[in-house]
């Protein structure tokens, strides 16, 4: 991983004066892999990073504090102005930087202020300044998130590292989340597309802080191009076992990392005091499954009854009710941390009731919830809805 650089730098798009501008810069050529958000208003840098993505990339540029979103032509004006003084700068292509924004919706980006900071930027990129990097991309987030995971291929040794940002505006649909991850392992780009895809969706298209889906959310895939990549389903090296065997080793590695940024994000939802994993087990289907712990899992009702510690569980057969999926009603099975709660659409006479006191006191609370319809599941990761939630956003731009 050697040769990719990091830096991170406060241009003072923050008013604390915090890190708000990080930077990748890449020794060789880079491909990527990425999913964006599918909501219909985009912010520019998204539009720009959406087009270049299919060109090789050797840089990526990040600022936090400003959204650069809703601003209309001036808004796309100032994401190029970014990229082209980047590019100048670093004596590289506009067509290979790698863009993206995270803040404040509908406020103009002072890119005079991103423009003086990047010489200096660019001069202090170096291997071991990742956690600049990762620092300089929060916003209400109360820590960096970072996943690093090595493995070996033919001998060799890889690794795969990545930071993410999020901690409210967050159901992804491809929160305010970005997600950058890199790695030195050469892929085919239509192998790695398919397999970054499959993982963002058991990820971080499988969490929600509070349902709300950003105009910038961004999660990238970077690594090495190459005519003879180590990983590749393509053509002739799809039929072979080795190159099928080495493919899972890397789409394994990289789902852990995914997931473990996934989670972060959920640990540090705004206001969140408990973690909270929402499975449906035996659905008709896993799209109805992922849908049935989407409703529960951003239900306000369900969220603030794990706040409150009160095991009102009607909250949570409302919620499987409405999502709309085929089940029997009258068959459902709930269970809390291990604990029979609901037994056939009723209260369970196996609850005892020292345990319905105490089964959602601990932090991290797993629902499962049992359709009896059919063979297929799907986890979703959320958190609670607190007091804290309302004063953070409440005040978010002033």
């Amino acid at each position: 991983m050697n040769n990719f650089l990091f830096a991170g730098k406060a241009c003072g798009l923050k008013k604390n004066k915090d890190l708000d501008l990080g930077l990748m810069i890449s020794k060789f050529p880079l491909r990527v892999s990425a999913v964006f958000t599918k909501n219909k208003v985009k912010a520019a840098p998204v539009v720009i990073s959406k087009k270049n993505s299919k060109n090789i990339i050797k840089a990526l540029i990040v600022n936090s504090g400003n959204a650069n979103a809703c601003n209309g032509e001036q808004g796309m004006e100032d994401a190029l102005k970014v990229v082209k003084s980047l590019a100048k700068e670093a004596g590289i292509d506009e067509s290979s930087v790698f863009t993206c924004s995270t803040g404040v919706i509908g406020e103009r980006l002072n890119v005079s202020i991103i423009e003086q900071t990047i010489p200096d930027l660019v001069n202090s990129a170096d291997k071991e300044s990742f956690d600049n990097f990762t620092k300089a991309i929060m916003t209400t987030d109360t820590f960096p998130k970072t996943a690093v995971k090595s493995f070996s291929i033919d001998g060799r040794k890889y690794q795969i590292k990545g930071a993410a940002k999020g901690s409210g505006m967050i159901m992804p649909d491809m929160a305010t989340m970005l997600a950058f991850i890199f790695t030195d392992v050469p892929i085919k780009k239509e192998t790695a597309d398919k397999m970054f895809k499959e993982c963002v969706e058991v990820s971080f298209n499988s969490i929600t802080v509070d349902g709300d889906t950003s105009t910038n959310d961004t999660a990238s895939f970077f690594y090495p191009a190459s005519d003879d990549p180590v990983i590749d389903l393509t053509g002739n090296k799809a039929k072979s076992k080795q190159n099928q065997n080495n493919y899972q080793i890397v789409k394994e590695v990289l789902f852990e990392v995914c997931y473990e940024l996934a989670k972060m994000i959920i640990i540090d939802g705004e206001g969140a005091t408990k973690f909270i994993k929402v499975t449906v087990v035996n659905a008709p289907t896993e799209a109805g499954a992922k849908k049935t712990a989407l409703t529960v899992a951003n239900s306000p009702l369900f969220k603030t009854m794990i706040t409150g510690e009160d095991l009102n569980w009607g909250r949570i057969m409302a919620a499987v009710g409405r999502a709309g999926v085929p089940l029997k009603a009258e068959s459902i099975d709930i269970y809390i941390n291990g604990k029979i709660i609901v037994e056939n659409s009723t209260a369970s006479k196996k609850l005892k009731k020292d345990i319905e006191k105490t089964v959602l006191s601990p932090k991290e609370i797993d629902v499962e919830i049992d359709l009896k319809s059919g063979n297929k599941k799907r986890s979703v990761l959320t958190c609670n809805l607190t007091h804290g939630y309302i004063d953070i956003n409440a005040s978010y731009r002033s």
